[in-house]
């Protein structure tokens, strides 16, 4: 079964998080295949996508995640909007079948061209399809403007957050 967080019942386990307050850690490797990815779509004049992989935890301040990497497949895009491509999920399903270790879906990322990093109404409609206000993020790039931020999973609407790049 697929183990995004907001359809699979879970126990996180029990782990303080290395700087109190911040409910998403990643590590700077998989910022650099991200924004590599913004930049290969922006050559094709097209948004890009994917799926954050990694591990939720728990401490005294709640549920956190640390990113252990990410997933992406075929796309339809253009520059102003970007799905899956629906004629072969094959590498998406695979990705989404070896995952290992307690790994699951804790978020996804997709880029705006030269218009800043936000959330759509269709972003917000996604998140919360995929998420349902349980912990989860969405990371949203512009590779035109260089910019990159993460909003959160919450019923009222994805809030930005902050987020540790680790080494």
């Amino acid at each position: 079964m697929t183990r995004i967080v907001s359809v699979d019942e879970y126990e996180p386990e029990v782990k303080k998080r290395s700087v109190r307050g911040v409910p998403f850690f990643i590590r700077d490797d998989l910022i650099d295949v991200i924004t590599d990815h913004g930049d290969e779509g922006l050559l094709r004049d097209s948004e890009i996508m994917g799926l954050i992989v990694g591990k939720v935890y728990k401490d005294d301040d709640g549920e956190y995640a640390i990113a252990t990497g990410v997933i992406s497949s075929e796309l339809e895009a253009d520059e102003t909007s970007v799905r899956f491509d629906q004629s072969d999920m094959t590498q998406l399903i695979d990705g989404i079948d070896e995952l290992k270790n307690g790994d699951r879906i804790i978020g996804w990322y997709h880029s705006h061209l030269g218009c800043g990093c936000f959330m759509s109404d269709t972003d917000i409609k996604t998140q919360n399809g995929l998420f349902g206000g349980r912990i989860g993020f969405a990371m949203v790039i512009d590779p035109v403007l260089r910019q990159l931020k993460v909003f959160d999973s919450t019923i009222d609407g994805p809030q930005q957050i902050q987020m540790i790049v680790m080494e």
